[in-house]
């Protein structure tokens, strides 16, 4: 059974990084994650966080939701916005280093690859759906309860 540990539901600007970091330091220390791990976790979410707002809706009001999750066996880190998606053929090929479909916006086209890498690190998973509450995109990194530390 999966308990909401934090729902945040904010305007999409940059604001979104401090509340999102702040709650995943608190999941950290309820599920004994390590300083290394939580730093990925981190970078992840950063760039998780930093996709929904590029792509929220321009304006007032844009809106990003993250959520975090812990089960029996996993975190669940969800960040969903109200802009426009990723059609579902488009989807596996956005991991590509490098790949965007907003050429009409600045970035690098490495942060969803990113998210995959650390969920793949730690033997985890990342989705990408529509959002049914926002419309638009949902990302959802799942990842084993207390992910250890990878060793060098």
């Amino acid at each position: 059974m999966s308990v909401d540990v934090v729902t945040l539901a904010i305007p999409a600007r940059t604001e979104y990084l401090i509340l999102a970091r702040l709650a995943l330091a608190g999941i950290a220390r309820e599920v004994e994650i390590d300083q290394a791990t939580l730093a990925d976790l981190k970078l992840a979410v950063t760039e998780a966080c930093g996709n929904a707002v590029q792509h929220a809706q321009p304006g007032d009001p844009g809106m990003v939701t993250v959520r975090f999750m812990v089960s029996d066996d996993a975190i669940e880190i969800m960040v969903e916005d109200d802009g426009p998606g990723i059609p579902t053929q488009e989807r596996e090929a956005i991991f590509a280093r490098g790949a965007r479909l907003d050429t009409d916006k600045p970035g690098t086209g490495l942060g969803l690859a990113i998210v995959r890498d650390v969920a793949e690190i730690y033997g985890g998973t990342i989705a990408l759906d529509e959002s049914e509450d926002l419309g638009g995109l949902l990302i959802t990194l799942s990842l084993p309860e207390a992910p250890q530390q990878i060793a060098a």
